[in-house]
């Protein structure tokens, strides 16, 4: 008895526990009431009849209906909107002689034109809210689109930069400030003959080399971050993992940022590897190789610190302490990075190599001239004895 009702027990609760996980989804995958309308608009500042539309026909429905109808508007000549302007046309399966603005797109409805919009969207939009409203449609990427409004919405008139700004003030400051100073070193880096310093070329390899290993363990954690999707330690100032969770975090759609990041710290590393230690036939050359690695790395790091303060609206410690690192990567190598490329602009890439090769020659030049000045020693006293003997004729 008591066997079986542990049994039933057991199934009892195998039950409960696969309800629950079922609910959940079930209630993603169902539309639920929302107790508003929402309608997707495509237009463009380009057209004539959407300023109609915009100006004539929704007006009257939005004083009407107040917050019971959320229109989502969408510039088709933005790139954000022109990609999910193509993408609803393939969801839709929208023919091509209806492809244009104005379009509106209310549940699986399409709308398209300044006629068909204000003839039906009014009795769809009251059907909707007596059925208890409806949620977006599945375009792919909406909710980017309606991140932006939210942001719209909350900058209340602002510029959109300036909202994002003031979300966290001190640190996009310091963003803001570090940008200032990567702009004007840029056009420091433009004129060779302020990096014709030797201070710069004293500096030991050991910290040159310390440097590139401080940004390569930087972006090693940050990919750590990315792929275990853990939360980042940012400290007192900053907001790392708002940074690491936006979609600047992945480059080209599949590369995630840091190890991008890690990939040229690496290549930099490897630049004085192959210099110092391996002196492949081609060492001569690391010197310019490290210097656009650098370089680019620099003009890249300023692009990720316009986009923390002002696009983002965050800052994120780490992604400064590379970019600050990558300053002192580019600073380090500019005089024998300018040094070879004026080289190289003057004597073209043949000359270029020749020169390389005639400063890695002196040391088999030295060993090739050391017999032949001992030579002229070696036969010395034959010379010095036949010096005697002709001495002798003499007298």
């Amino acid at each position: 008895m008591k066997l079986r009702t542990m049994l039933l027990l057991l199934l009892l609760g195998s039950l409960l526990g696969t309800l629950g996980h079922a609910l959940p989804a079930l209630a993603q995958g169902t539309d639920l009431p929302t107790g508003e309308v929402r309608v997707v608009y495509f237009t463009s500042p380009l057209c004539s009849f959407c300023l109609q539309v915009e100006e004539r026909d929704l007006p009257p429905l939005e004083a009407q209906y107040g917050d019971d109808l959320h229109i989502l508007r969408v510039d088709t000549t933005t790139a954000l909107g022109q990609r999910l302007f193509q993408t609803a046309w393939e969801q839709y399966a929208v023919p091509l002689e209806r492809r244009g603005t104005p379009t509106m797109i209310i549940n699986d409805m399409v709308l398209v034109g300044a006629l068909e919009i204000p003839t039906q969207l009014p009795g769809l939009v009251a059907e909707l809210l007596a059925a208890g409203g409806n949620d977006w449609p599945p375009i792919p990427g909406l909710e980017e689109a309606i991140a932006l409004d939210a942001e719209l919405e909350e900058a209340g008139g602002r510029p959109l930069w300036q909202a994002r700004f003031l979300r966290d003030l001190p640190a996009n400051a310091i963003s803001a400030t570090l940008l200032v100073l990567m702009l004007v070193l840029a056009v420091a880096l433009t004129r060779p003959a302020l990096w014709r310093s030797q201070f710069l070329a004293r500096v030991p390899l050991w910290v040159k080399i310390g440097i590139a290993l401080i940004g390569l363990g930087v972006a090693l954690y940050l990919l750590n971050v990315e792929v275990t999707k853990t939360d980042a330690f940012c400290g007192p100032v900053g907001e790392c993992n708002v940074v690491q969770q936006s979609r600047y975090a992945i480059l080209f759609g599949f590369l995630p940022m840091a190890l991008f990041g890690a990939l040229g710290y690496a290549a930099i590393l490897s630049t004085y590897i192959y210099e110092q230690w391996i002196r492949g036939p081609y060492a001569g050359t690391m010197s310019l190789v490290r210097f656009l690695l650098a370089a680019f790395g620099f003009l890249f790091s300023i692009w990720l610190t316009y986009l923390q303060p002002f696009v983002i609206g965050a800052t994120c410690v780490w992604c400064l302490a590379s970019a600050i690192t990558m300053i002192f990567t580019v600073v380090l190598n500019a005089g024998s990075g300018w040094a070879a490329l004026q080289t190289l602009q003057k004597r073209g890439w043949k000359g270029y190599l020749r020169a390389l090769e005639r400063e890695a020659r002196p040391v088999a030049t030295s060993a090739a001239v050391a017999p032949a000045t001992i030579a002229p020693a070696a036969s010395s006293p034959r010379r010095n004895e036949s010096r005697k003997r002709s001495g002798r004729h003499r007298r």
